[in-house]
């Protein structure tokens, strides 16, 4: 039996706790952009963290005043899960998703920054527009960052490997960890992924254990680590 997704892409508001906050994302079943759904990669990857968050690198002590850039950020879910803990997050998309991802941003940080006494713990997120091939787009958002992250980044066809791969190296430095998270909608397009980024990155597989329970089957989740 195939398991329930944990997104209907009709819903036009997605409600998701992540980290003891209940954010609220809006999504737009009309539009023919990918980058206005809620996909439920983006809901693991918060889940990992906040399973993961407690000790080791994802604590907020290790993580808090990282600088942190996601691609393909679509509605924003992924790089929340990085600000409330104490990352400083720069949410990229098209302009096409700009907007959706900008109220998304704005409404949740003032939910968060209302409860004083989270307050403290919440880094920052802020919107930019970055279409992977414009250097200026790249250039604007200050690299190298010390993580760059993205789920369901569009990894559905081969020729579309490298052009996510170069944006990636533009934002990176020597110490930069890459952290990426998708369904596997093809196994030869996945693997062909990796193999290229064998050749750039120390590449590694997070373990299923160390993803949510409830929400480890819904998504196939990858770190690669530089």
């Amino acid at each position: 039996m195939e398991a329930e997704r944990l997104n209907s892409p009709s819903t036009s508001v997605i409600t998701f706790e992540v980290l003891g906050h209940q954010l609220h994302f809006s999504q737009d079943p009309n539009s023919k952009h990918l980058g206005t759904t809620v996909w439920d990669t983006s809901m693991v990857f918060a889940k990992f963290l906040e399973k993961n968050c407690r000790k080791g690198r994802f604590s907020s002590s290790k993580l808090k005043g990282k600088r942190i850039i996601e691609l393909g950020a679509g509605c924003g879910v992924a790089g929340f899960g990085m600000a409330l803990l104490g990352c400083d997050v720069v949410s990229t998309d098209q302009i096409e998703v700009g907007s959706l991802l900008r109220r998304n941003v704005e409404c949740n940080t003032s939910r968060i920054l209302q409860m004083n006494s989270c307050s403290d713990s919440f880094g920052s997120i802020k919107v930019a527009e970055l279409d992977w091939g414009n250097e200026d787009h790249i250039k604007a958002v200050g690299p190298p960052f010390d993580y760059v992250i993205g789920t369901d980044v569009v990894i559905y066809a081969e020729h579309l490997v490298g052009p996510l791969l170069q944006p990636i190296i533009a934002l990176s430095g020597p110490k930069t960890t890459i952290m990426l998270g998708h369904d596997i909608r093809s196994t030869s397009v996945h693997e062909q992924m990796l193999l290229t980024w064998k050749n750039f990155f120390e590449v590694k597989i997070v373990s299923k254990a160390k993803m949510d329970m409830l929400l480890r089957r819904e998504a196939g989740e990858n770190g690669l680590g530089k």
